[in-house]
């Protein structure tokens, strides 16, 4: 399963429209914003200290688009993929 950490008002909209797009099942974190009220382990999650942050077994991932485009490419095929000409 899918661990997406997640603040409101935060880039991490992203992933979850996507997991949500898709009808994958995930189990959402909700943290804190702004990034000053973030729990100090977070850093064990994304080392940058910031979200989003997904989690999916020992992968972790922490760039929006790229989360997205992971779950398109991981659980497509659908019309969400970024495709080349």
């Amino acid at each position: 399963m899918i661990t997406l950490y997640h603040c409101a008002a935060a880039r991490s909209f992203r992933p979850l429209w996507t997991l949500e797009s898709l009808g994958l099942s995930y189990e959402l974190k909700m943290l804190p914003f702004p990034r000053g009220s973030l729990p100090r382990n977070i850093s064990a999650i994304n080392p940058l200290g910031t979200i989003p942050a997904a989690a999916r077994w020992r992968t972790r991932m922490t760039e929006s688009a790229g989360i997205a485009q992971y779950l398109v490419s991981r659980y497509g095929p659908t019309p969400l993929a970024v495709g080349s000409r």
